[in-house]
């Protein structure tokens, strides 16, 4: 074997060293992305569609009375029926569909039965209980409510009070799939940036790994022992 060649394997397994359990860990992750479907991960089979609104027709509907501006204004379901939600800058409410008064804002029992309205899976409601300052799965920085099923099925469902609704359902599948998603990756501060500078510079040895090994199969082609 010639000095090039010397030098271009010695280079070649020292990469692979390097960049090895990385490139290890991005196949094995990869294989698990592939395991389930997104919507499994997700939890929607555990999670009820939100029902159409009814009882509508022939209901006399009074305009929500505000205080401040709004930017956005709909109706939606909640457990004592149909009520205005109202949104505008960095507030929310929810108004009387009869009346337009404000309403008080939702309880533990509201949120308990908003959770169990969209709960689809085979278990039981088993917890309540308000997180001020929720884990990274649920994705807010405002307080939220966890509410925990147990059974054959298993989840925890994020309940947002001052939306009325369930922001996020997360299963054990979700928990891990986030972890290998981070490191899949190389995400160290959480945000989920696929521009990182440790991914940048895996990627880049990866490559040259895999050019270095070519320049080698080619070498050794060219004098006749690449299967010797």
């Amino acid at each position: 074997m010639s000095a090039t060649a010397r030098t271009i394997a010695r280079t070649h397994k020292i990469l692979g060293l390097v960049i090895g359990v990385q490139l290890l860990f991005w196949t094995l992750s990869g294989f698990y992305f592939t395991l389930f479907p997104i919507e499994q991960i997700r939890g929607e089979h555990l999670r009820k569609p939100a029902p159409p609104l009814s009882n509508l027709e022939g209901l006399e509907i009074a305009a929500p009375r505000l205080q401040q501006p709004a930017s956005n204004m709909d109706i939606r379901a909640l457990p004592g029926g149909p009520a205005w939600f109202v949104q505008g800058d960095g507030w929310t409410a929810f108004h009387s569909l009869e009346t337009g008064e404000a309403m008080t804002p939702l309880s533990e029992a509201d949120v308990r039965a908003i959770a169990l309205a969209a709960w689809a899976g085979d278990g039981e409601l088993v917890s309540v209980s308000l997180v001020e300052d929720p884990p990274r799965e649920a994705f807010s920085e405002a307080p939220l409510w966890r509410v925990q099923f147990e059974g054959e099925d298993k989840a925890t469902f994020w309940v947002d009070a001052r939306q009325g609704r369930v922001t996020a359902v997360r299963t054990g599948e979700w928990r891990l799939f986030d972890v290998l998603w981070r490191f899949h990756i190389m995400d160290v501060t959480g945000d989920d940036r696929f521009d990182s500078w440790w991914l940048k510079l895996a990627a880049f040895l990866g490559l040259t790994t895999v050019l270095f090994g070519l320049a080698l199969l080619v070498h050794r082609a060219s004098r006749g022992r690449l299967f010797r």
